[in-house]
């Protein structure tokens, strides 16, 4: 059975803004997460012949669009946790793969370094790779590039740029320090992994310098 190659795309809104969905139906395969823009018109054109707007999307493309939405609410994402089955990584070698899965390990309101995930991926002089791979990730949110800065504090690379990724960064802490104050959130639940050796606990940067 040929594989349709289509891409559809599902546009919807986020509190931070419009965001997108792309993929391919059968098999599913998520080829791409566009973050929120404040206007829909700023998104990328998906108006060539191989990609349509999916006006009765995927059950698994509902799914993840509701997570980045929730995610966006201030909802915490140990739910998050992507399955390779579900993204189209063809087009990565196993070492951006790599760098992928150490990132995906760094818990919801914990920041790490370029150099520190070089380090754990066994390519200690790497950093620089690293942060051109995350600059370059199609899947953001599900693998969560923005929690990684330079080892100085500053912000370092984004695709969705520099403001987007401060806002980010506050959202989960903000998140976290409300669940720490209510008591609502259970502390295993706000872990994706063993990740002890990526993040430094209770790491703050100051973002007023930015």
């Amino acid at each position: 059975m040929e594989k349709d190659q289509t891409i559809h795309h599902v546009i919807f809104q986020t509190k931070f803004g419009y965001s997108a969905i792309a993929y391919k139906k059968s098999p599913f395969l998520l080829t791409r997460i566009v973050l929120p823009k404040t206007n829909n018109k700023k998104l990328p054109a998906f108006t060539d012949k191989n990609k349509r707007q999916d006006y009765k999307p995927h059950q698994k493309a509902i799914i993840i669009l509701k997570l980045i939405i929730d995610y966006f609410n201030g909802t915490t994402v140990h739910m998050l946790r992507p399955s390779w089955e579900w993204m189209d990584a063809g087009g990565l070698t196993e070492l951006q793969k790599s760098v992928y899965s150490a990132t995906v390990k760094i818990p919801y309101g914990k920041l790490s370094s370029y150099k520190k995930i070089a380090e754990v991926i066994n390519r200690l002089n790497a950093y620089r790779f690293v942060g051109t791979t995350l600059a370059k990730n199609p899947f953001p949110i599900l693998i969560p590039c923005h929690r990684v800065i330079r080892s100085n504090n500053t912000i370092g690379q984004f695709a969705g740029g520099k403001n987007l990724k401060i806002k980010m960064i506050e959202l989960e802490r903000n998140t976290v320090k409300n669940c720490e104050l209510c008591g609502s959130v259970e502390q295993k639940n706000m872990k994706l992994g063993n990740v002890d050796e990526i993040t430094s606990p209770g790491r703050r940067i100051d973002l007023s310098q930015f």
